[in-house]
């Protein structure tokens, strides 16, 4: 089926096209939403509506067989190698989305704060950027989020997901929401202007939000699958533009929550990440769709976001395959190596192989890592990492406090 703000153009009268538009509305298959978009500069109204289609189905079907192996690949993990991988796809997620949303950070910034919190039962006190958002995506993947109800909801995610990025000349100046008008501009052009209603706009606001989540709540009449949902819901949220600033990663974080519900934590953490490695395409959908081309009709969006989060999951399954064939190659040769001299060295190399291959900053092993898996002294296990590093088999990256890895020798030979 050919979207419609494709078929728009090759009409050729304005009566045509809403020949056109209403004909195709009114198809038996189409489903019909509560969801209402103004186009700018022009005054029709125009309700959001989908029409299924293979194509729909066959993403659908891609992103769930997808997920499946992703998570059967993680939880043939072992343990440190499982908690390094979630440190790397947290950092490259929260990297992602500031990137999109201009906030500045580094990789490594986020990595040395997750590796903090997630130690904070050791009574280590947390001084650092990003601490609410980390612990909010830490909730995400343990399943204690549940999507938002009303518009206190949505303003309590906000606030978490948004801490450490959002000046406070942009706060909302409302009880939840902004209480003026706001414009989104691209290239110095005018593309979009968040719903507003004068005094009346943060009351609006909070009418169009209960309509997403009404249409969102399991108990509605919608008969949709779940990610064409989070795809039209996603779409409506960033057409409210509920906030002056932050709406993108509020927006995308809440599409997370709700990916969560039915997928798995890769699944559902993967969408920033296809959003940013598609940035220009990603920002498109929102622009066509807004567009009085489309009429309302939301296939395009659908599709292209399904499809994001798709090329998200082929990205972390690469590497996560990457790594764990990688991974398994050394463990085999731990587990057959003669030159081990007792089940304790096959232990440490085999932590010190999770380390070197799945850390995204190889801080290295030490006796404080050790002491998690081992109920030695510090003096035992301090002679037992020199005794490798004296033959050969790990290397030392630092010394107050010592910390070694694998040796590269170790691993090529």
């Amino acid at each position: 089926m050919l979207y419609f703000h494709k078929e728009y153009y090759n009409l050729k009268t304005l009566k045509d096209r809403k020949t056109k538009s209403k004909e195709r509305m009114n198809y038996d298959s189409t489903i019909k939403t509560n969801l209402e978009i103004k186009p700018i500069n022009q005054p029709d109204k125009f309700i959001l509506y989908y029409v299924p289609t293979n194509t729909t189905i066959e993403l659908i079907s891609e992103i769930s067989r997808l997920d499946v192996v992703l998570e059967n690949l993680y939880e043939d993990l072992p343990g440190l190698a499982q908690r390094n991988f979630f440190v790397d796809m947290l950092s490259m997620e929260l990297q992602s989305t500031n990137e999109l949303e201009g906030v500045r950070s580094s990789k490594e910034e986020i990595v040395q704060t997750t590796k903090k919190m997630l130690d904070q039962g050791k009574g280590r006190k947390i001084e650092a950027r990003f601490i609410n958002v980390i612990k909010s995506y830490l909730e995400l993947k343990d399943g204690n989020l549940k999507p938002p109800v009303d518009s206190q909801d949505c303003r309590k995610i906000y606030d978490e997901i948004t801490a450490d990025g959002i000046s406070k000349d942009d706060t909302p100046d409302g009880k939840y929401f902004r209480n003026d008008i706001t414009y989104i501009y691209r290239n110095n052009k005018e593309i979009h202007r968040g719903i507003s209603e004068g005094e009346n706009t943060e009351k609006i606001i909070i009418d169009r939000m209960n309509d997403i989540l009404d249409f969102m709540d399991i108990n509605s009449n919608y008969k949709l699958h779940k990610l064409i949902k989070i795809a039209i819901a996603h779409y409506y949220f960033g057409y409210i533009h509920p906030f002056y600033d932050g709406n993108g990663r509020t927006g995308r974080f809440i599409s997370s929550i709700y990916l969560k519900e039915n997928y798995s934590w890769l699944t559902a953490m993967s969408l920033s990440q296809g959003c940013n490695k598609k940035r220009n395409r990603y920002l498109k959908i929102f622009d066509v769709t807004n567009q009085i081309s489309s009429q309302g009709e939301i296939n395009f969006f659908v599709d292209e976001f399904l499809s994001i989060i798709l090329e998200g999951q082929q990205q972390i399954l690469g590497n996560l395959v990457q790594k764990s064939d990688l991974l398994n190659v050394i463990m085999e040769k731990i587990k057959i190596d003669d030159t081990l001299k007792n089940e304790d060295e096959k232990i440490i190399m085999s932590i010190m192989a999770q380390e070197y291959h799945f850390n995204p900053s190889t801080d290295g092993i030490g006796i404080v890592e050790l002491k998690d898996v081992f109920d030695y002294t510090d003096e035992t296990i301090r002679l037992k990492l020199k005794d490798l590093y004296d033959r050969g088999l790990v290397e030392k990256i630092k010394s107050r406090p010592v910390k070694y890895i694998v040796s590269r020798e170790y691993l090529e030979k």
